[in-house]
C-alpha cells in the first residue's frame, strides 16, 4: 500500500447458491494505511482489523460469499507476516 484505499470494488462473483472466495494480500509501506471496505463486507465481531504498517509486512484476508456477492464474509488469515 502506498495510500489509503477509499474505494474497493469486488466484482463478478459466482451466482447465488454457489460459493466463491478470494484472497487479498496487502503489503505495507511503513505508513499506517486504511481501507474503506464495501458495505457488503462483514467482519467477525463487526469490526475490520487494523492494517499492519511495518514496511514490507503483509496482511492476508480471505473473503467468501454464497449469495452472489450480496454479503462477503471476511476473515484475517494472517497479519504482520
Amino acid at each position: 500500500l502506498n495510500a489509503n484505499i477509499t474505494t474497493l470494488t469486488i466484482s463478478n462473483p459466482k451466482a447465488s447458491g454457489t460459493a466463491c472466495s478470494f484472497t487479498l494480500v496487502l503489503t505495507a509501506d511503513g505508513t499506517a494505511r486504511t481501507v474503506t471496505w464495501p458495505a457488503a463486507v462483514k467482519w467477525p465481531g463487526g469490526t475490520a482489523p487494523t492494517l499492519t504498517s511495518t514496511n514490507t509486512k503483509n496482511d492476508t484476508f480471505v473473503f467468501i460469499t454464497w449469495d452472489g456477492g450480496t454479503t462477503w464474509y471476511a476473515f484475517t488469515a494472517g497479519q504482520n507476516s
